[in-house]
């Protein structure tokens, strides 16, 4: 793989990657060597969409009181602000079949790439180790332990079942993720359609939701949605950025066919969640649940009385976790650690490490009651919309989408910049994110101390977005201001 020259690249010079930078996990992908193809991503989104619609409906300020349409436009904008900018960062994982640790050399440096990466690990494991904790839920049902165990020890039985089921997929790769996914999503839409039907001829409350104080279109509503838009684009930013290594999984290298892929592949997230998002209104409301955060309490809820239905809402909760926390945190994290050691770590090893991490990290978390990590987690989120800014500029405003993939692997060349480091990416990084996170509140709860730094407090609600303008923006400033001074032809 390592001889292959893909098609869309420029000419590059002769010379094999350096080993410090690159191994066989993070070298462009071989043309069809993965095989995904887009029912292989469907098969994904479908999984990653249930896993999060019912947290997002039930986590969304104002949601009670909205109306279906209000709802889904909320998450229509807020798939539209995360997603549209990680579908032009993607964009180069396609075209050039790297992944996105890779890729984010372009702009940081060769070496400068571990500060992006490295957050995005840090904040994959923490929502690795306690994403499965539903998974959990789903086979303590299965075996009929619905009061006993606590599902948040990691000693628990279940919880190391679920675990150990979590790293024999992700051992196999990336085409393991693959196969799951094409077996799981079948099974999670038989488990939909048949809760739908339960819920429909059984359930006594309406189709859709009708709130008893529906906010109207004015002023009241705008007013509503903000930090409605706010809850709803935090969850959406580490999907995000996990897009671009997913993606790179099917570049083909055939240009006739790369825009109707890359249109194809990336509208089939936002389509598939808003439909999702629909269906969970609507089976909330038919079966008159009440949203308590937990997304096997849903299904369970809608299938009750329904023979066999606990074991229904069972397999559909392990097979949808099992396929998002894999998708969405575990594959991006073994690109992450893998590109900060290649000549140590290839994908394998550092997806079970990152897997063996974050449920370390939950374990102390829960044993210690320091849920200070999920502020820090949220806080490294925080600084996802930074860095989409600045890849977004360096690929289509500055390099005009024209990278040349054999350099993200080399010392010296138009990517090592000082020492392997960008200090324009750096401090637009930095400002963007300090911008961004600044006025989050400082620990989590009851606990909270109030935001961090106060006076930008008022742009908490929009960190994401700020942090994608501002780092962008000054991003390109210093970029453009400082680019003839760049080699020629860079």
């Amino acid at each position: 793989m390592s001889g292959a020259r893909h098609p869309y690249a420029e000419a590059e010079p002769e010379g094999a990657p350096d080993r410090r930078y690159a191994n066989a996990d993070l070298l462009p992908a071989a043309t069809g060597e993965f095989r995904w193809h887009w029912w292989d991503f469907a098969a994904i989104w479908i999984c990653v969409s249930w896993s999060l619609a019912h947290l997002m409906l039930s986590g969304m300020p104002g949601q009670d009181r909205f109306t279906w349409p209000q709802t889904l436009l909320v998450v229509g904008i807020a798939q539209l602000v995360v997603l549209l900018p990680s579908l032009l960062v993607e964009h180069a994982g396609d075209r050039y079949g790297v992944p996105f640790a890779v890729f984010a050399r372009s702009a940081f440096g060769v070496r400068g790439a571990a500060l992006p990466a490295l957050l995005r690990f840090v904040s994959a494991c923490v929502f690795f180790g306690f994403q499965a904790d539903l998974g959990v839920q789903g086979i303590q049902l299965l075996v009929g332990d619905t009061a006993g165990s606590d599902y948040g020890d990691v000693f628990n039985p279940a919880y190391l079942v679920f675990l150990g089921a979590q790293l024999w997929i992700i051992s196999k790769g990336p085409n393991g993720l693959r196969r799951f996914a094409d077996l799981a999503a079948p099974v999670l839409i038989a488990g939909l359609a048949a809760a739908m039907l339960w819920a429909s001829a059984h359930g006594e409350g309406p189709p859709l939701p009708e709130p008893a104080r529906p906010i109207g279109w004015g002023t009241e509503f705008w007013a509503a949605a903000a930090p409605a838009l706010a809850s709803a684009t935090a969850l959406f930013a580490a999907v995000g950025l996990t897009v671009p290594d997913l993606v790179h999984l099917g570049s083909r290298g055939r240009p006739a066919e790369g825009v109707r892929r890359r249109l194809g592949v990336g509208l089939l997230l936002p389509v598939l969640m808003t439909g999702i998002v629909l269906y969970t209104m609507a089976l909330m409301s038919l079966s008159s649940y009440a949203a308590d955060g937990y997304s096997g309490s849903l299904t369970l809820h809608a299938l009750d009385d329904m023979p066999g239905g606990g074991v229904v809402a069972a397999v559909m909760l392990i097979v949808a976790t099992l396929c998002a926390n894999l998708g969405l945190n575990l594959v991006s994290a073994g690109y992450d650690l893998s590109s900060t050691a290649p000549s140590v770590l290839g994908f394998r090893g550092a997806a079970v490490l990152a897997a063996l991490a974050g449920t370390a990290v939950a374990w102390w978390a829960r044993s210690s009651s320091d849920y200070q990590v999920l502020t820090w987690a949220n806080l490294a989120e925080g600084f996802f919309g930074t860095v989409s800014g600045i890849l977004v500029v360096e690929y289509w405003i500055v390099r005009r989408t024209r990278l040349r993939p054999a350099e993200l692997y080399r010392a010296g060349g138009p990517y090592w910049y000082a020492g392997g480091w960008n200090w324009r990416a750096v401090v637009a990084f930095l400002v963007g994110g300090v911008l961004a996170v600044g006025g989050s509140p400082e620990g989590a709860g009851a606990a909270s101390d109030g935001p961090l730094l106060p006076f930008l407090a008022p742009l908490d609600d929009f960190g994401w977005l700020v942090g994608l303008l501002v780092s962008g923006g000054l991003y390109a400033a210093l970029t453009l201001w400082g680019r003839r001074a760049a080699p020629a032809g860079d």
